[in-house]
Formats: structure tokens, sequence, C-alpha cells
């Protein structure tokens, strides 16, 4: 009888661990990318948390699956401001490469007909860093930020994995598996 609650407390402690653990930390999920060829050029999307005390920004990335890694945000650009030259970003208050967002802003993507329909163009940009408030949450997804693979070193394969470091302006780096999946 001991033993089982032995047993029952070891695995109790563990599950506490584990929450605690992720609790002061930054994590990801749901880490994907699309099969593309190598030379060619991918993108990898995510859910980061900073589960930190702390705000901080990821001010960059790395991957040995690619020559070039960035950080990119997609929005859409009325066709009047596209002709005219605006800053793609301007709808979201930035300037600069000083990209920020709240738990609570998620932009999700449009398909092709929605973007006519609006006389809309889409545009995508580098940003220098993505700021991130202490104990939020920010979608890396097609249509908004995500991870920028250029120059892909070899092709990527649905069912692949492949890693990607994620680079922050006071935290650790912090290197994520990301998974190759068919549309």
């Amino acid at each position: 009888m001991k033993k089982q609650y032995f047993v029952v407390l070891v695995l109790l402690a563990t599950a506490l661990a584990a929450c605690s653990n992720a609790g002061g930390r930054w994590h990801t999920h749901e880490a994907f990318s699309r099969p593309t060829l190598a030379g060619g050029t991918g993108a990898a999307y995510f859910m980061l948390h900073n589960a930190t005390d702390t705000d901080d920004a990821l001010i960059g990335a790395s991957s040995d699956v690619a020559e070039t890694v960035e950080i990119h945000l997609s929005g859409m650009v009325g066709e009047a401001e596209a002709a005219g030259g605006q800053a793609a970003d301007h709808e979201h208050g930035e300037h600069e490469g000083e990209h920020g967002h709240d738990e609570g802003e998620h932009e999700h993507p449009m398909d092709e007909a929605e973007m006519h329909d609006m006389g809309s163009i889409g545009t995508m940009v580098k940003v220098e860093r993505v700021e991130l408030a202490a104990g939020h949450e920010i979608a890396f997804e097609p249509g908004g930020y995500h991870i920028m693979l250029i120059n892909l070193q070899r092709e990527l394969v649905a069912g692949d994995t492949f890693e990607l470091t994620l680079h922050f302006e006071h935290a650790e780096d912090m290197t994520i598996e990301v998974k190759v999946v068919a549309p």
C-alpha cells in the first residue's frame, strides 16, 4: 500500500514541477512549417508565450535549414495606399521596425477573395523585434508575424522536423522543434 502512495506522490510531484517549470520561461506550441523545395523560401509559425515576469522582445531567429532567417509581418494595405508608397505597417501604429502586440490582438489570415473584395493588397515587411509583455502570448501565423526561412538548404518534406532557435533581448535563446505539415 505504501508503494502505491509513493508512486502517486512521485507522479503528482512530477506534474507540479512541469507546471511550475513552464510558468517562468518562454515557451511555444503548435510550431509548424509547410513543405517547400530546397533553394526556396519557407516560413515557420507557432504560438509564443512569455511566461516570465519580465517584458522582453524576440529579436531574431536562426536555423541550419535556411541561409537567412528573419522575422516578418504580413498585413493588408488598401490599393490607394500601396500606390502612394505608404508604409505597410502603418495600421499597426508602430514605426522604425519596433512591433509589439497585446495578448488579445491576433490577426487572422484572409483568403484571396476577401482581399480582392476589400480592394486591398497583401504586404510583408521585415521587423527587427517583436515586443511581448510578461505573461502574454502572440501568434506567429499566416497573415501576421512569422519567421521567414530564406534560401532553404534542404527540402522541407511533410513529416520532417527541424530546429529553430529564437533569440530574445533579455531571455536566453530557445530552440524549438518545427514540424513540416502538408496544407
